[in-house]
């Protein structure tokens, strides 16, 4: 059973193959000897290892878990430069060559990202710098052209902005090579149906890995089908980054017989999932107590918690299971949760305001239950509640947690605050996990202290700033709200005219693609270049209002010449 194991070694900076051959060869040595530190490594990422039949293979799957790794084989491509950051960057460069011959050894190199915290792809790169060669090779490989880059995934599309910078042969290029795709399945799938050798079309998901018929035992509740099936071949767990495995499945269609089965198999309690390998990777658990503590049911919840899951681990982007349920309104799961040592954490607090809990755990005095890892590496508790508060509007938290800061003003480590500070979380429309009810001005009022103690003209990823994220805030926040917010930045000397990496666009840019009319206006008022001659033609205010049919930013725009 393949095992999602954090790793336990550190690659250093140029690798070495035979140096990992070597220790290999010791960890094999090691565990045959039977010596703890190697016994300890072993079990940790191997299951059911026996010194008898342990081989030097074994050991080098371990050693390549160990780094992080899902496989010796892929742990020799990262030795050998063939990640996915070497991929994309031969991509920026147009080293076509490189690119092609790094794709026969990898192919799942064509659609992965710079990092877990850049979503840019090699394809974005070719669009943005206008390469139609590579666009068509990685194209033909299988990149995406509908994959965005977070936060703002919708408008930095490889096939969006290949449209809104006029790149006509870059746009051909996609959807041609899109239409043959579609042309192509529809092929296959007449050969498949008239009986034609199909030998050569891209491969089938072995069985393993994604056994439909597994997943419909599940949903139906089939326990005695799915027992006597792992009787004849093991039953095997690929838990989804984004919606976790069969326990999870198993959970959501209400079945604790097949939970329980599966439990007894030796899945994981937690179904572990990891993004990407080796130094990049970010793991994401939890799915299944997330989905029972979400949802009420107690008895799964309680044989999960029984097996061992962890009801403070985080399922990414969604919390751990004791955020679920305070954000469920799950009150009887929430003292469950803590009866099997779930805690309260600063998140939960920030988000929903409870002033007091954050009093005590500014104060010390709750401190001492957090579990390790609630506050992440490199985080200290006051920033990471005050990014909640921010994000949650809880004025009252903003200023108590700010008295704990001492940041400079330049500091970096604002721009992660003023862009939370935009998003008016308990009021988005669609999110159940909100609290519609919380006042909505006390967002204004915890960004406006927030303001008074940074730079306002701090950069994050990709060079925005504080304005762009303002001018680009989600359609809940009020066209009111977000010209407020775009004044406190700019009263307190917020810059218009700073250029983002990925739109090539000023604040006042985006407002324009965004439709923020009242944003573009305060923005003019406060001196902004309502023309911007120095900026391509397609990234101008006026360009970004006229292609994205902004009528009341036009009419702003001209009021002020522009």
């Amino acid at each position: 059973m393949t095992r999602i194991t954090r790793p336990t070694r550190t690659l250093p900076e140029r690798p070495d193959i035979h140096q990992l051959r070597r220790q290999a060869k010791e960890l094999l040595d090691g565990f045959r000897a039977q010596q703890s530190e190697a016994c300890a490594e072993v079990h940790a990422h191997y299951r059911d290892a026996t010194p008898a039949v342990f081989a030097l293979h074994d050991a080098q799957l371990v050693l390549a878990r160990a780094y992080g790794f899902d496989s010796w084989p892929r742990l020799k491509a990262h030795v050998d430069g063939v990640t996915a950051k070497q991929f994309i960057a031969a991509a920026r460069d147009n080293d076509l060559d490189k690119v092609g011959a790094m794709l026969e050894v990898r192919a799942d190199l064509v659609d992965m990202q710079w990092s877990y915290g850049d979503e840019r792809r090699a394809l974005h790169y070719a669009v943005m710098n206008d390469h139609p060669a590579m666009v068509r090779l990685l194209m033909r490989h299988g990149a995406d052209a509908n994959a965005g880059v977070h936060p703002h995934r919708d408008a930095t599309t490889p096939r969006t902005m290949a449209i809104e910078r006029e790149l006509r042969e870059i746009t051909a290029i996609i959807e041609e090579e899109e239409r043959t795709r579609r042309e192509r399945t529809v092929d296959d799938g007449n050969a498949e149906a008239g009986g034609e050798d199909t030998r050569g079309t891209a491969p089938r998901p072995s069985p393993d890995t994604a056994d439909s018929a597994v997943r419909s035992a599940v949903v139906r509740g089939d326990a005695d089908w799915l027992r006597k099936r792992h009787a004849e071949r093991p039953l095997v767990n690929t838990p989804d980054w984004s919606s976790g495995g069969l326990l999870t499945l198993a959970a959501a269609n209400d079945r604790p017989e097949v939970l329980s089965l599966l439990l007894d198999a030796g899945f994981d309690p937690d179904e572990r999932v990891r993004w990407s390998e080796g130094p990049d990777a970010a793991y994401s658990q939890g799915y299944p107590l997330w989905h029972c503590a979400a949802t009420g049911k107690q008895a799964m919840a309680e044989l999960l918690l029984q097996r061992g899951a962890n009801p403070n681990v985080h399922v990414d982007s969604s919390g751990s299971p004791v955020y679920a349920a305070y954000s469920h309104h799950q009150w009887a799961m929430v003292e469950l949760l803590k009866r099997h040592g779930g805690v309260v954490t600063p998140d939960i607090v920030g988000l929903y305001r409870e002033t007091s809990l954050a009093s005590e755990m500014l104060a010390g005095t709750a401190t001492a239950l957090l579990p390790d890892g609630t506050v992440p590496a490199g985080r200290t508790l006051e920033d990471y509640l005050l990014e909640f508060a921010l994000s949650g509007g809880a004025a009252d938290i903003v200023r108590m947690a700010l008295a704990h800061i001492d940041w400079p003003r330049g500091d970096s480590r604002w721009f992660r605050m003023l862009a939370r500070g935009t998003d008016f979380w308990n009021h988005i429309p669609w999110l159940r996990a909100g609290n519609h009810d919380l006042d909505r001005r006390s967002y204004i009022s915890g960004f406006r202290l927030l303001v008074e103690r940074c730079d306002p003209n701090v950069a994050g990823g990709f060079g925005r700033t504080a304005l762009h994220e303002v001018a680009a805030s989600g359609d809940h926040v009020t066209e009111a709200e977000a010209t407020a917010l775009a004044a406190i930045l700019l009263d307190a000397g917020a810059r218009t005219a700073v250029r983002d990496e990925l739109l090539r666009s000023t604040p006042l840019g985006w407002a324009c693609r965004w439709g923020r009319a009242g944003v573009v206006r305060v923005m003019l008022q406060h001196g902004a270049d309502p023309i911007e001659r120095d900026a391509e033609p397609w990234a101008r205010p006026r360009a970004w209002a006229e292609k994205m049919n902004r009528a009341a930013v036009v009419a702003v725009l001209r009021e002020y010449g522009g």
